[in-house]
């Protein structure tokens, strides 16, 4: 089955450029690197448990709990005890490589805010191997207000997508409710958004439905990848 994905991946990677250009959205945590930091949750100034990234996507704060997030923060942590996902780290540096000369783009696309040391935390990148410095980093922790991240990368990706330069978008996440949320974003495409496609690649008989390609990547354990 994964052959099967490759040889899809593959076709998208490779389009040729007067089909339009395009913008992939890759996650972080535990999607390119396993990574050890902790969300506590806290009540009544006390830390009560410790989730793990996987865990607080499933978890439910209860009346009274806050999340402290300050592991996530610390540059040091991520770069001394992340564990590169490596299928995953080749597979975004061959994307990264093979798009951003055609004008497409990638994104690196996080839950997390600035961590504390900028400098320190994109070297882990590229000590990895990763172009970074092609790429950019996304940090949907940074929004303020009280939205939820889903929301927030939701606004992110649709900011990218307002520019009308952008006929194929694709994610990889290894939280599968996030992609299938993902492709959900195709029905809420605002109608200028499509105008701006429209015109850019003069597809002015195309149906709305077909000016923007979306498709999602699930990232499994072993950074093999099935398409959502």
């Amino acid at each position: 089955m994964e052959k099967k994905y490759i040889m899809r991946l593959n076709q998208y990677i490779n389009e040729k450029e007067e089909l339009g250009l395009g913008i992939t959205f890759i996650d972080l945590d535990e999607t390119l690197f396993n990574t050890f930091a902790k969300i506590k949750v806290v009540k009544d100034g006390k830390v009560i448990k410790a989730l793990t990234n996987i865990e607080y996507n499933a978890y439910r704060a209860k009346d009274g709990e806050e999340f402290d997030f300050s592991d996530f923060r610390s540059a040091q942590l991520f770069y001394d005890t992340s564990k590169p996902i490596d299928s995953m780290i080749k597979r975004a540096t061959r994307i990264i490589h093979r798009t951003e000369p055609k004008g497409s783009r990638v994104i690196i696309l996080t839950a997390r805010a600035d961590l504390d040391d900028r400098d320190l935390f994109l070297s882990k990148f590229r000590k990895e191997g990763i172009p970074i410095d092609k790429a950019y980093v996304e940090r949907a922790g940074n929004k303020k207000g009280t939205f939820s991240i889903p929301s927030i990368k939701k606004n992110i990706i649709m900011s990218y997508l307002s520019s009308g330069l952008y006929r194929r978008c694709r994610i990889f996440d290894d939280y599968l409710a996030t992609c299938k949320k993902f492709l959900t974003l195709k029905k809420d495409v605002p109608s200028e958004t499509l105008m701006r496609v429209r015109e850019r690649y003069e597809l002015y008989d195309m149906p709305d439905g077909e000016l923007i390609n979306f498709e999602a990547w699930h990232v499994q354990e072993d950074g093999t990848i099935k398409e959502v």
